[in-house]
């Protein structure tokens, strides 16, 4: 088994590469029968920069999200960050979902090893599709990587929307 797999079986997460195939999957689905779509994305940080500090903040958020999920729902790392797929959720149960891992991350906030502690954010982007001709797995991950990066520029421990900040971005 390679060092990917294992890893994900260990987690609890999918791999990219499974991802990719259920969200293209989940894509063409909707284009065929229009029904909501919900793509999370998640980028942890944490004040004190020490890799071990980093590692317990994404075992913590692995966790929650292994206990806070549909079986449906498709959970992956990204690079440094996490992407949920949700199907058959539209917006406001996507923000439901945000909301619930966010509170529960919360009650985690606090990082202690021996002497030192740090604190942390998540920072939430979510985006929803209810079925295009044109939609791509692409574009659906762009809108919630420009969501997910709007919060972090809000510096909240909320969640941000593609929908509600859709109108303020520059048009092409």
């Amino acid at each position: 088994m390679d060092k990917r797999r294992q890893l994900a079986s260990e987690t609890g997460l999918y791999t990219f590469d499974v991802f990719e195939v259920l969200l293209n999957y989940e894509i063409a689905r909707i284009k065929r029968y229009p029904s909501p779509l919900t793509l999370m994305h998640i980028s942890l940080a944490t004040e004190n920069q020490i890799p071990e500090f980093k590692k317990q903040a994404h075992e913590t958020m692995t966790n929650l999200l292994s206990r806070a999920l549909r079986v449906s729902d498709v959970p992956t790392h990204y690079n440094e960050d996490f992407l949920v797929l949700l199907p058959a959720t539209d917006e406001a149960g996507g923000a439901a979902v945000a909301e619930r891992i966010l509170g529960n991350y919360r009650t985690t906030q606090s990082l202690a090893t021996g002497r030192l502690s740090t604190k942390r954010n998540a920072y939430f982007g979510i985006t929803t599709q209810n079925g295009s001709t044109i939609l791509s797995s692409q574009q659906l991950m762009a809108e919630a990587a420009v969501a997910m990066n709007e919060a972090r520029m809000r510096k909240s421990f909320t969640f941000v929307a593609f929908a509600d900040i859709s109108n303020t971005l520059p048009k092409p």
